[in-house]
């Protein structure tokens, strides 16, 4: 059982809970009392009435805005999945292994994988496309991904 499911149980579980608690505490308030002593249990039905409610709220705000973040996951997956129809599958793994680092690689890692020429010409057509900025830094280069799709991909 995923995680959102479990919370969604609790609240659910709290919620009758709280609509038993809450029965019983107007039929102690509607009954008719013969003696004038004070009963401590409804205080404490308050209490229990005041914590339920509580964690009810908040697993019904978590599934909320876990299905909100859901959303956004799979907004950012079908992103991903156009940019890599586009793009062929050297630039693919460059793109992906930007991503991975937080949006900054230095040339020279992508030139492990890759001889130095044909990094240099992956790195040349992925700024030509717009995806990302070439920094010089010494004698190698900072690769960034762009601001806009790094807000995109890091999210």
């Amino acid at each position: 059982m995923k995680r959102r499911e479990f919370i969604l149980v609790v609240g659910g579980i709290s919620f009758l809970t709280l609509v038993i608690s809450l029965s019983l505490l107007l039929a102690d308030r509607f009954q008719v009392k013969s003696c004038g002593c004070p009963k401590m249990v409804s205080q404490n039905f308050i209490w229990l009435f005041i914590f339920l409610a509580v964690i009810f709220v908040g697993s019904l705000l978590y599934y909320l805005f876990s299905l909100k973040m859901d959303e956004k996951e799979r907004c950012i997956c079908k992103n991903l999945e156009i940019l890599h129809s586009i793009l062929d599958k050297e630039e693919k793994e460059v793109i992906d292994r930007l991503v991975r680092n937080n949006g900054e690689l230095e040339q020279s890692e992508i030139s492990k994988d890759y001889d130095k020429i044909k990094a240099h010409r992956i790195i040349k057509k992925l700024e030509e496309k717009g995806m990302i900025d070439v920094i010089k830094n010494g004698k190698t280069n900072k690769i960034k991904l762009k601001n806009e799709l790094r807000k995109e991909f890091l999210k």
